[in-house]
């Protein structure tokens, strides 16, 4: 594996454990909130008490996500394919890629949308 594949693969991870991180933090404990599960969530928190400060981070947090992504995107659009299991190894990275993008979208959608979302629904009622 040369350099410019291990750079791509590092920003590649390092976009999909970011969006997991903005996952955890931000946007699970909103969801299990919604769903009922608030014991859950202070589980969660008395058993990981990082996430309560990451989560006033939560801005920082999306937007270094989403610049490892754009990073990311532009590495893979820049590499040549000239063997069959280079092909195979980039479908690979870009499924990574579209993964960790659906999740930060998830998960921003979760962190900000969501309860205005909520409670406009609950005044259609």
């Amino acid at each position: 594996m040369n350099t410019e594949q291990m750079k791509t693969d590092t920003s590649l991870f390092s976009g999909l454990g970011l969006a997991i991180i903005g996952t955890t933090c931000c946007a699970l404990p909103i969801v299990l909130v919604a769903l009922g599960l608030g014991s859950a969530v202070a589980s969660m928190v008395a058993v990981m008490p990082w996430l309560t400060t990451l989560s006033q981070y939560k801005v920082i947090t999306f937007s270094l996500t989403a610049v490892v992504l754009i990073y990311s995107y532009w590495r893979l659009h820049r590499i040549k394919v000239c063997s069959l299991a280079d092909k195979s190894r980039l479908r690979w990275q870009k499924a990574i890629l579209w993964a960790s993008t659906v999740i930060l979208l998830l998960s921003l959608f979760a962190a900000y949308a969501l309860l205005p979302v909520t409670v406009w629904w609950e005044s259609l009622s």
